[in-house]
């Protein structure tokens, strides 16, 4: 009996995206965590500059998104964490990652804890990679932490 020719396709197909990625990419994606991790951690300790240093200076969103930290980190007390990472792909000039972050108020605040699932872009400047910007997939709503 011959094998299906679909069937074997499908199984090629499985074997190639069970490969592990090359090591130049397994890099990157550890520099683009790397890059989120340092803007989460800014974010904690509510620290404009830092949080700024992981974002660059030409994205469209540079300007809103110092005006939002400086005013969020005066008016709310959120926390944030790094839920998941996962590395998409590059081409020659930007990097994507699917990043989930969990956004939490402390007990009484007039906040909904919630996860935010976007596609982030990344484009380096002067040879280090930044965040370009973030598009929203969908936000999920969270039960407060006992």
């Amino acid at each position: 009996m011959d094998p299906n020719p679909l069937a074997l396709w499908i199984g090629a197909a499985v074997l190639l995206s069970a490969a592990p990625a090359p090591a130049a990419e397994d890099a990157l994606a550890a520099e683009l965590q790397s890059v989120v991790e340092r803007q989460v951690a800014a974010f904690n300790a509510k620290d404009v500059a830092a949080a700024m240093a992981t974002l660059h200076t030409r994205s469209p969103e540079y300007a809103t998104t110092e005006g939002g930290l400086v005013e969020q980190f005066k008016d709310e007390n959120l926390t944030e964490a790094l839920s998941s990472f996962q590395y998409v792909g590059h081409d020659d000039e930007f990097a994507v990652a699917r990043v989930k972050v969990r956004v939490a108020a402390p007990t009484g605040a007039h906040f909904v804890d919630n996860t935010s699932d976007t596609m982030m872009l990344f484009h380096q400047e002067n040879g280090a990679w930044r965040v370009w910007g973030d598009y929203l997939i969908g936000v999920q709503t969270l039960e407060p932490i006992p």
